[in-house]
């Protein structure tokens, strides 16, 4: 009797999966807007080390209070300008003959990020905070204003995608394609220029004021669906 009801119950559970799972034509498609960006971001920091905790929060402060006023004085938003991160610490050196502390050291790091929606005054924008002291670049992302558009866009051509594969298997198999009876989507992707590296900002290498340090190039903006049609036989 034990074995009757837990087979009965293995069939009904196997009915219930097999009525969510829908019937049909099962593809995916994939959409890709391929645009030039009109924004780039940048995350710069600050380092200092100094004797003493107050003196190297002053350092730090007076360098971050000068480049937000740059910033401001290049006509960058607020909302453009934002912290990362703050780390504030201190090494203490111990004696050859021991732990006995030697010396201490104390140092502080700040990032800061800041978007540029217009990429040609990348190189200037740049080259003033070297000027006032930031130690370099941690990471430059290239952005697109209308990325919601794209998006758009790119999810469009990924149904058209979905359905002409739908029609390619059902002409195969001598039926017609019917309604979507099911529709899911992946995350976008995009696949930009980004430079994920450090650049240490060295005087030398922003001599020249005409001098194109940016290769902007091209981002891609994929849109990626399932879809389940229907079949009309």
């Amino acid at each position: 009797m034990k074995k009757l009801f837990l087979a009965v119950a293995l069939l009904f559970t196997i009915g219930l999966v097999a009525q969510e799972q829908p019937s049909g034509i099962s593809v995916n498609g994939e959409g890709t807007i391929t645009v030039v960006p009109d924004e780039v971001l940048i995350q710069v920091y600050i380092q200092e080390e100094a004797s003493s905790a107050q003196k190297v929060k002053e350092n730090t402060d007076k360098v971050i209070d000068e480049v937000l006023k740059y910033l401001k004085s290049e006509k960058i938003p607020q909302k453009n300008i934002q912290t990362e991160y703050v780390r504030l610490g201190k090494n203490v050196q111990t004696s050859k003959y021991g732990n006995v502390p030697n010396a201490v050291n104390f140092y502080a790091n700040q990032s800061i990020s800041v978007l540029i929606t217009d990429v040609s005054k990348y190189d200037e924008i740049t080259r003033g905070l070297l000027e006032l002291g930031i130690n370099g670049i941690n990471s430059v992302q290239f952005k697109s204003s209308e990325i919601e558009k794209y998006e758009a866009q790119a999810r469009l051509k990924a149904i058209a995608d979905a359905k002409s594969k739908a029609n390619e298997y059902a002409k195969a198999l001598e039926v017609k394609v019917g309604t979507p009876i099911l529709i899911s989507e992946s995350s976008n992707t995009y696949s930009n220029p980004q430079v994920f590296r450090t650049m240490e900002m060295k005087q030398s290498s922003v001599s020249s004021s005409n001098t194109q340090t940016l290769a902007v190039g091209e981002m891609e903006i994929k849109a990626q669906i399932h879809v389940v049609f229907s079949i009309i036989n």
